[in-house]
């Protein structure tokens, strides 16, 4: 299929009627691009990094719940949530 704007063309096709582009292509590709993630936008998303400074911060915090007290480690989250940080006189218990 000739074609005379540099379009689409069948592979190894160089016969006549058709002509290489003038120039390639410049910019970002269409859909958006320039970024590394879908859509060119980026591959970290703000409530995505939220989350992982929280759940980073949690286990922290839970950490020195069984550090502190000797609590096991699925109820150190719990007491995060319920009590805060763990307080000297302050056991799993209480």
């Amino acid at each position: 299929m000739p074609n005379n704007e540099g379009g689409w063309r069948p592979r190894g096709y160089d016969g006549p009627g058709w002509e290489p582009p003038e120039e390639p292509p410049q910019g970002p590709p269409p859909g958006g691009g320039g970024g590394g993630g879908p859509g060119g936008g980026s591959r970290w998303s703000v409530p995505g990094v939220v989350a992982v400074v929280a759940v980073a911060v949690w286990s922290v915090l839970a950490y020195q719940w069984t550090q502190q007290n000797d609590c096991e480690l699925v109820d150190s989250y719990g007491l995060v949530l319920s009590h805060g940080t763990p307080d000297p006189w302050e056991r799993c218990g209480d």
